[in-house]
């Protein structure tokens, strides 16, 4: 029973009853869950592999499952930490080593996150000291990232919207989304609209506007002319996003701008506007 690597995707290698390992590919040295369960560890590998994929919804109702099977599990706590702060580890020229950014910007401190204490309250010192060196570094990250954030003049709409269509063009919805931010801007709003908003941006700088425009904007226009777009992964993490916004205040709305598709073609969590 393998468990793949939290960083890299790759197998790793543990002794019987290790608690922490190295990856032999990228160096990194992380926790590990019991391995005294096939369906545990295919539990596991099923959400890290769709973290991977950036696709932190999905991955968070499985460690959400392993929690409720398994509620020892200090490991699925800090997978479901990581959801929540859309952690992707990537490549660090300087230390040649992964290092975690930031995809789902919260204004709560990763050291107050309730999960994020249940992982602490559980875990080894062995995986107790990894938790903490971790979670520094995306706190420092978290904190640059709502420094520069908070610097962005607030926006009235945030436009979503898939950019690129499978063959590299550019989709129908980018075109329609076009139209409506060109309207919008002409009639005085500030519109967040990535192709323009991010246009002079390197990737590394996106989050923060991105972050401060879904903060600030009083409406969301979800623009689709197939299904498969607006479940697409950033699509489907912008809006999913908004949503948890809303929850928080009441004056902001989402609208489904869709052409093409029927209404009960929308991804179920859009269908109520």
């Amino acid at each position: 029973m393998e468990f793949i690597c939290k960083m890299c995707g790759s197998e790793l290698y543990p002794e019987d009853g290790d608690k922490t390992v190295v990856c032999d590919v990228c160096g990194s040295e992380q926790t590990l869950p019991v391995a005294d369960d096939s369906h545990k560890v295919n539990m596991f590998n099923e959400a890290n592999n769709y973290r991977l994929q950036k696709r932190f919804d999905e991955a968070a109702n499985l460690y959400k499952n392993i929690i409720s099977e398994y509620p020892e599990e200090c490991d699925a706590h800090w997978g479901l930490v990581l959801c929540e702060y859309g952690i992707e580890y990537v490549d660090d020229k300087k230390t040649e080593r992964k290092i975690p950014t930031c995809n789902r910007t919260l204004r709560t401190s990763i050291f107050d996150h309730e999960e994020y204490k249940k992982a602490i309250e559980k875990a080894t010192d062995e995986e107790r000291a990894i938790y903490e060196r971790e979670a520094k570094e995306i706190d420092g990250y978290q904190k640059k990232i709502l420094e520069i954030s908070d610097k962005e003049a607030p926006y009235d709409v945030f436009i979503c919207y898939k950019e690129t269509a499978e063959d590299g063009k550019r989709t129908k919805d980018s075109q329609l989304a076009t139209k409506i931010y060109d309207n919008l801007t002409g009639k005085g709003y500030k519109v967040f609209f990535s192709r323009i908003t991010l246009k002079n941006k390197l990737g590394s700088e996106y989050e923060p506007v991105i972050f401060a425009a879904l903060q600030s904007a009083k409406v969301m226009l979800v623009v689709g002319t197939k299904t498969e777009y607006l479940e697409a992964v950033w699509v489907r993490n912008e809006w999913s996003r908004y949503l948890g916004f809303m929850e928080a205040d009441s004056g902001k709305s989402i609208v489904p701008c869709i052409k093409d598709i029927d209404a009960y073609d929308l991804p179920e969590a859009l269908q109520d506007f």
